[in-house]
C-alpha cells in the first residue's frame, strides 16, 4: 500500500513539474510555438513617447494648415496611420500579440508603398528628395525589423522588450525623417514659387 502511494505522489510530482516548467517556459518565450498566449505587455520609455508625440501633433498641425491641392501634403494624411499606432503614443503599458505585429506590418507597408508612389509621381529638389529617399529607405528598415519580431519564437520577454524599444526608436526616427522631408519639400516650394 505503501508503495502504491508513494507512486502516485511521485507521479503527481512530475506532473506539476511538468506543468511548472511548461508554464515557465511559456512566460520566459512568450512569441514561442508552446505558449498558448502569444503575447507580451510593452511598457515604452515616457520620455520616448513624449517626444514622439510631441513630433506627431507638430507635424499633424503643420499639415492641417496646408492646402489639400498639394498631393504631397495630400499623401500625409495616408501615411500618418503608420505613425498613431497606440503602442506607440501610449504611456500606458499595452499588450502586443501576433494581430498587432500583422497590424504594424501593414500600416508600414502602406506608408512605404505611398512613399514610393510619391518618388514616381512627383517631383523634387535635391534635398527633399534626399529625405524621401531616406524616408522609405527608413520604411524598410522598420518592415524589416516587424517581420524578425514576428518570426522571434525563440527571443525571450527580455530580448522581445529590447525589440519593441528599438523598434520605437526606429519609427521615431522614421517619423523625424518625414518631418524633415516636408520641411524641405515646403522650403523648397516656397523658393521656387
Amino acid at each position: 500500500m505503501r508503495s502504491k502511494r508513494s507512486g502516485i505522489t511521485l507521479s503527481l510530482g512530475g506532473i506539476g513539474l511538468i506543468v511548472l516548467l511548461y508554464v515557465s517556459m511559456s512566460w520566459i518565450y512568450p512569441y514561442s510555438g508552446f505558449s498558448l498566449n502569444k503575447s507580451i505587455t510593452y511598457d515604452a520609455d515616457s520620455y520616448l513617447v513624449e517626444d514622439y508625440v510631441q513630433q506627431l501633433n507638430d507635424l499633424t498641425n503643420n499639415y492641417e494648415t496646408v492646402s489639400n491641392e498639394d498631393l504631397t501634403h495630400d499623401q500625409l494624411q495616408y501615411l500618418l496611420p503608420m505613425y498613431h499606432q497606440e503602442w506607440l503614443i501610449s504611456e500606458e503599458p499595452i499588450k502586443m500579440n501576433e494581430e498587432n505585429i500583422d497590424q504594424m506590418a501593414f500600416e508600414v507597408k502602406e506608408a512605404r508603398n505611398l512613399l514610393i508612389s510619391l518618388a514616381f509621381e512627383e517631383i523634387y529638389l535635391p534635398n527633399a528628395k534626399a529625405q524621401l529617399k531616406s524616408s522609405i529607405e527608413d520604411s524598410l528598415a522598420i518592415e524589416e525589423s516587424i517581420y524578425e519580431l514576428r518570426d522571434s519564437e525563440s527571443h525571450s520577454r527580455e530580448t522581445l522588450q529590447t525589440q519593441y524599444h528599438n523598434l520605437h526608436g526606429m519609427f521615431e526616427n522614421s517619423l523625424r525623417m518625414l518631418v524633415t522631408f516636408y520641411e524641405r519639400y515646403d522650403e523648397e516650394k516656397a523658393m521656387n514659387e
